[in-house]
């Protein structure tokens, strides 16, 4: 609880500060000293009723408008400081709902008017679907009737009237959550991410094969001897090609 914002010398000018303060708002003296002396929980007390449970909280209230802490009401009323705390709580839950009751009778007022309006708009509009058309001949007056698309200004009003009750009834939020699209998402973000690592990773690895294909044609084979200085294994058989690819060649050419 923050310091009292009123600090007096002594509880007697605190008293008198809070006497004055409840005759003030209306209370009498008998009234203030009944309160404070003869009701309340305690033996030898009158127990709270529902007009003194009342009057007690206004008392609070009054004093706590009047810059007084929980402990210095507790003094001035004869209170517990768990009493004068309760009746805080109780008297804001009831102002709490006062305000919410009257907040509702305008939006109930504010929704009758726009739903009435609504209903003389679609009225006037299906009336402008209708028109009359008189024609004059010789045998006399003519009378037609024909059906038109009619006027959109009134179906302009009446849209604009529901929006307006779905405002009040805190469904208009409703209309802005929209389904995005599909490339808007998250999860199509992720997926998207996704397969573009993949493609990247797979990029890297027909790189590297290209890489590893290019190292193994450049790179040069040593000929490999037996211990009689003739070629053995896979060198023969590569000098063999060499040599018929070599006949090959000079056969085309002498040719």
């Amino acid at each position: 609880m923050p310091s009292p914002q009123i600090n007096f010398p002594d509880e007697k000018a605190e008293l008198r500060y809070g006497l004055k303060v409840l005759v003030e708002a209306g209370l009498t003296p008998e009234q203030i000293d009944k309160m404070r002396e003869k009701v309340g929980n305690g033996p030898g007390k009158i127990p709270y009723n529902k007009e003194t449970t009342g009057l007690r909280r206004f008392m609070v209230q009054e004093l706590l408008a009047a810059n007084l802490s929980n402990s210095q009401i507790a003094r001035v009323m004869k209170l517990s400081k768990e009493t004068v705390n309760g009746d805080r709580h109780q008297n804001r839950n009831l102002w709490t709902e006062s305000i919410i009751k009257s907040h509702d009778c305008q939006k109930a007022r504010l929704l009758q008017e726009s739903m009435a309006l609504k209903e003389e708009a679609m009225k006037n509009f299906e009336t402008s679907k209708k028109k009359t058309i008189t024609t004059i001949s010789d045998r006399g007056e003519t009378i037609s009737i024909t059906e038109s698309a009619g006027e959109s200004s009134f179906l302009t009003v009446a849209k604009g009237c529901i929006e307006q009750q779905a405002k009040l009834l805190g469904l208009y939020d409703f209309e802005k959550q929209k389904v995005k699209d599909e490339k808007e998402t998250y999860k199509y973000f992720l997926d998207n991410l996704a397969s573009q690592i993949t493609k990247v990773k797979d990029a890297e690895k027909n790189a590297g094969d290209r890489l590893s294909a290019i190292d193994a044609e450049s790179e040069p084979i040593e000929p490999e001897f037996d211990e009689d200085g003739n070629l053995s294994g896979n060198s023969r058989a590569i000098l063999c090609i060499t040599g018929d690819n070599d006949d090959a060649q000079g056969d085309s050419g002498t040719e």
